[in-house]
């Protein structure tokens, strides 16, 4: 009986989630001005969201995240819808060779080059040349409609800088960094010893001796970057063992404890963990600050003027909506 009623509920929840993703009955979801949209055109442009979300979500809350997917789809639409209208308004166009060069470049980049798989998978699709190319239109327009809203310049004051810098210290926080070279010297493959030799684990490892010459040469003054690129088996060894300049977390805790008690010039001993032997040296000491604003104002200047792109575009929107008949079903 418990199994039923499991299953009861389960059913339940699969009809709720249908019913909040309409797929059977289309019909008018919204009208803008003498444009319709449909629930189809709501439906495909929501999908690949809702799919992702039914692998995050279930239940009552998959049902409330399906409602919001389908009305920012729906919204997109009549925006999308709004600009389309404001073009044609306008008396702008789109040429043909426009449309033909975008459509090559989808063929290329998209389908290999290959026309012929791209057409049969627009049937597939049940779509064809025409209705593609109608899309790919009016893609091509909205992005150059919202392109051309922002292109008018838009400055971003010191003062908004320094205010944003100041709102936002701890984005801009760096631990300790030290400036690293490693020297490492591989372990040899347990696997590869033969376990009939009487001295296989009392032998010597040749690795050990190996990484206890390279030490007695660094200790003689010879140059870490030549030793590395000599002897060492990381991928770093061609550039002298450099790892540039890393923080704390970078490092595993026996290699950590190692490096960060060492001076700008320093070696150290041999660390010896499961896979290897290590060598490491400092080669500079940078202590926990914050970034100065003028390391970073470039990248505080792009954020701002991002953000004032969208918040004009979303001022466009909004004279464009306060305009226009819309009417949501």
């Amino acid at each position: 009986m418990k199994r039923i009623i499991i299953l009861l509920s389960l059913l339940i929840v699969a009809w709720r989630v249908a019913a909040a993703t309409p797929e059977i009955v289309d019909g008018v979801a919204a009208v803008v001005n003498d444009r319709t949209i449909t629930y189809s055109e709501v439906r495909m442009l929501a999908m690949p969201v809702i799919e992702r979300l039914r692998q995050q979500y279930d239940g009552d809350e998959l049902i409330a995240k399906v409602h919001a997917a389908h009305m920012d789809a729906l919204n997109q639409l009549i925006e999308r819808a709004l600009i389309l209208q404001e073009f044609k308004e306008k008396g702008f166009n789109i040429p043909d060779n426009v449309i033909d060069r975008d459509l090559s470049d989808v063929i290329a980049n998209e389908f290999g080059g290959n026309r012929e798989t791209f057409i049969k998978t627009l049937e597939a699709q049940k779509m064809t040349l025409t209705q593609y190319r109608e899309q790919l239109r009016e893609r091509i327009i909205v992005q150059a409609m919202r392109s051309r809203k922002v292109q008018q310049e838009v400055v971003v004051s010191p003062a908004k800088m320094e205010k944003y810098y100041q709102d936002h210290l701890d984005d801009y926080k760096v631990g300790d960094q030290i400036k690293l070279r490693m020297i490492v010297v591989r372990r040899p493959d347990t696997n590869s010893v033969s376990a009939a030799s009487p001295t296989a684990e009392t032998a010597v490892d040749p690795r050990r001796k190996l990484a206890d010459e390279i030490l007695a040469k660094l200790d003689a003054n010879e140059s870490f970057d030549s030793l590395a690129r000599t002897y060492s088996e990381a991928k770093e060894a061609k550039a002298g063992g450099d790892w540039g300049w890393i923080t704390r977390d970078h490092l595993r805790d026996e290699l950590r404890e190692a490096a960060f008690q060492l001076k700008p010039g320093q070696h150290s001993k041999i660390v010896e963990t499961a896979d290897g032997y290590y060598i490491l040296q400092v080669d500079d000491v940078q202590a926990a600050h914050e970034k100065p604003l003028a390391e970073v104002r470039d990248q505080i200047e792009n954020i701002l003027l991002q953000q004032k792109r969208a918040k004009l575009q979303e001022e466009w929107v909004k004279q464009l909506r306060a305009k226009a008949y819309i009417h949501v079903f």
